[in-house]
């Protein structure tokens, strides 16, 4: 066997350990558990392409691998979910005394991203200033209120 199989085998192994270990420690979904399968295949087959094994992987690689799945298009949310995976994959490995030092501590998660505030329709408006009752002392109060939020911009 070449000597770049045996490394990919010994890899999956290793793979497959932190699974066990995730599943016998936390009793995690199997779907959670395909989706961490499949986030560290990904890294190690990245990190094979360019001469590096998961063992060996500093820092800088894994900001790389970030990089460029951020460059494919992958948003925060799914780089949130890929570095969680990460970090929780080096953790175990720091426990399992595979490695010294965890190369994802000082990795900072991307910022969630912020949706768009939805808008009210014109006709939401009108019954938004409309629906306080103007014959009652509190009810001129709120649509005063309303009605100078609405003038602001507020």
């Amino acid at each position: 066997m070449a000597k770049v199989d045996q490394l990919a085998l010994d890899e999956q192994r290793l793979i497959e350990q932190f699974l066990d270990a995730l599943w016998m420690e936390h009793g995690l979904s199997q779907n959670t558990l395909a989706a961490y399968k499949n986030d560290l295949a990904n890294l190690a087959a990245w990190l094979a392409d360019n001469r590096c094994v998961l063992v060996n992987a500093q820092q800088l690689d894994l900001q790389a691998f970030l990089a460029h799945r951020y460059e494919q298009g992958s948003k925060n949310r799914s780089a949130a979910r890929l570095l969680s995976s990460m970090r929780r994959f080096y953790a175990w490995l720091l426990r399992e005394r595979k490695i010294n030092q965890d190369p994802v501590a000082l990795i900072e998660a991307p910022k969630p991203e912020q949706p768009l505030p939805k808008t009210l329709s014109e006709q939401q408006v009108e019954d938004l200033l409309n629906a306080p009752d103007s014959n009652a002392p509190l009810g001129l109060r709120d649509k005063a209120m309303l009605e100078m939020l609405y003038a602001t911009g507020l």
